[in-house]
């Protein structure tokens, strides 16, 4: 004789995630939906995110979806979003800032001794400041709604040191310091802000661009000897949103096999 089911992991959530529209956003928003949340997903590019949105609807029966265009660098913009996730949501429980200014093999290659101030802000405008333009605007929503759960990105450049992609390593360490604050802060209203530090993830900006022999370098630094994927990473987010980690704020989660251990 079968028991009832446990209700999906999300149910009955809402969740706001940028940088939505590929790669690891948008494994997220399939996550989230696949455990029950409906999502608001955002990006720069309908196309993407209109595709994001359609694949939720038929894949995951009752739960809704829709896309929203949004530059979350612009301050303006990014309000924008957030009052129209909050307003065809009805709340917003969960906030996964995974929008990433693009990798740049120039950027990605500079000495840090070689950058420029536009370089630098360049990646913080997207890494940095779009997280905190949108947190800035959803917190006041969570603490009037009694709570919720918050997932910033880092990276384990960020965490272990890296020799390259200087503008990336040092954006995505800020956005740890953004985690703290917010949870920090934001505690005592029932509010957790948590950070996922992705190592080698098997994304088509990154994954493509390499050649074999690096490929199987790279997979070979981590304990497990092999590259993540975008749904080990959405998975880890979905738990950290979840109330299954109710009790778990402001802390750095790696997610690369073992490379960086803590």
């Amino acid at each position: 004789m079968r028991g009832p089911s446990n209700p999906p992991l999300l149910s009955g959530k809402n969740a706001l995630v940028t940088g939505a529209g590929r790669g690891i956003g948008r494994a997220i928003a399939l996550s989230l939906a696949k455990n029950g949340s409906n999502v608001c997903i955002s990006s720069r590019t309908l196309a993407d995110i209109d595709s994001v949105a359609k694949n939720i609807k038929e894949s995951f029966q009752g739960v809704r979806a829709f896309a929203v265009v949004s530059d979350v660098s612009d301050a303006a913009d990014a309000e924008r979003l957030v009052r129209s996730a909050n307003d065809q949501l009805g709340s917003i429980d969960i906030l996964v800032c995974a929008a990433g200014y693009p990798l740049r093999e120039e950027l990605w290659e500079k000495h840090l001794h070689e950058l420029s101030d536009e370089d630098l802000r360049m990646v913080f405008g997207v890494d940095v400041i779009g997280s905190f333009n949108v947190a800035k605007h959803v917190l006041p929503l969570m603490v009037n709604h009694g709570g919720g759960s918050i997932v910033l990105f880092s990276s384990t450049p960020a965490i272990g040191g890296y020799d390259k992609g200087a503008p990336y390593t040092i954006a995505k360490a800020a956005n740890v310091g953004l985690a703290k604050d917010i949870a920090s802060e934001y505690g005592r209203y029932n509010i957790r802000c948590n950070i996922v530090a992705p190592g080698n993830i098997k994304t088509d900006k990154t994954f493509d661009r390499l050649s074999s022999k690096e490929k199987t370098d790279l997979a070979m630094e981590a304990a497990m000897k092999r590259w993540g994927s975008s749904e080990e990473v959405a998975d880890t987010v979905a738990v950290l949103a979840s109330d299954s980690t109710s009790f778990v704020t402001g802390q750095t989660i790696v997610i690369d096999g073992g490379t960086v251990m803590l």
